[in-house]
């Protein structure tokens, strides 16, 4: 089956994606499950629900990300679709949120790039 413009230009924004820095990104938490990539994770997994706008039908599902807030740094997976989440936004794992800041604390802003 041949490939359309629309895939190319996707492929071409994916890859763009991928080797830029997203700053000032808003970071929320969620209570994780079965998730839009078809794993089920626990709260204490550091994983993600990826924003609407960057999901890109699937294709970031099980990526490693890094990212950083509040003086810390760490990594995380891409298993999740967050449709309510800004451009460039992410919903955290609880484990991953607490990792960053107190559940309470609900938004917090930093920045991620794909690894």
């Amino acid at each position: 089956m041949a490939a359309s413009p629309g895939d190319e230009l996707m492929e071409r924004d994916t890859n763009t994606h991928l080797a830029k820095r997203f700053s000032n990104a808003r970071f929320t938490w969620y209570n994780v499950g079965l998730g839009a990539c078809g794993r089920t994770n626990v709260p204490s997994d550091f994983v993600v629900a990826l924003n609407g706008v960057q999901w890109a039908n699937r294709a970031h599902c099980g990526k490693r990300i890094t990212i950083s807030a509040r003086g810390k740094t760490t990594q995380a997976t891409i298993v999740d679709l967050c449709p309510g989440c800004p451009n460039n936004g992410l919903d955290l794992s609880s484990g991953l949120f607490k990792f960053f800041a107190p559940l309470d604390v609900g938004v917090i802003t930093g920045s991620w790039n794909f690894n």
